[in-house]
């Protein structure tokens, strides 16, 4: 007895499920093409020269940060950036970020051009407040969107009006997402 051939859509009908399946559940294998949903603890510690005080100054800012990652793609567990610039500041203002960039580097060695803008700094009860947010425009993980904030308990701002701050150590939360 004779098995009734299936036509050619009934067919094709179990292999293109399989593999628009295969699509949404497996991630791309390049970094540009990978699901991605990091959250990093970040560590920063910025000097200030001269030091921050009450009146409005030109002031040389080092910043050094380090964050620890969990999440997707798995590896990226760690990176670093540093910054360096001049701008105007006075204790009301302490990390006044102009819109920019950095470059995360990666525990693998690989980089991620950072490009974003300053959303918000804020002064609250003694805690500076800075919000950041943009995109990854170069490198690793090139067009997911980044949120980053970065919190200082200001213990030293009542030398503000006398030597004024010459160092902060912020933490913080950088969220890198993108499909």
């Amino acid at each position: 007895m004779r098995t009734p051939r299936r036509s050619a859509t009934a067919r094709s009908v179990p292999a293109l499920a399989a593999a628009v399946l295969a699509a949404v559940l497996v991630p791309a294998g390049t970094a540009h093409g990978q699901t991605v949903l990091l959250d990093c603890a970040a560590s920063t510690t910025a000097t200030y020269s001269p030091a921050v005080t009450d009146t409005a100054q030109s002031v040389t800012v080092d910043a050094s940060t380090s964050w620890t990652c969990t999440g997707l793609p798995t590896g990226y567990t760690s990176a670093t950036a540093s910054d360096h610039y001049t701008t105007t500041l006075t204790c009301t203002d302490l990390l006044n970020f102009p819109t920019g960039s950095k470059t995360y580097t990666w525990n693998d060695s690989t980089t991620s051009t950072f490009s974003f803008t300053r959303i918000n700094t804020r002064v609250v009860n003694g805690t500076t407040v800075v919000e950041l947010a943009g995109s990854i425009t170069a490198g690793t993980f090139q067009g997911a969107t980044v949120s980053s904030t970065a919190v200082a308990a200001n213990t030293q701002l009542d030398a503000c009006s006398t030597t004024g701050v010459a160092e902060l150590d912020f933490t913080g939360d950088t969220v890198i997402t993108g499909l």
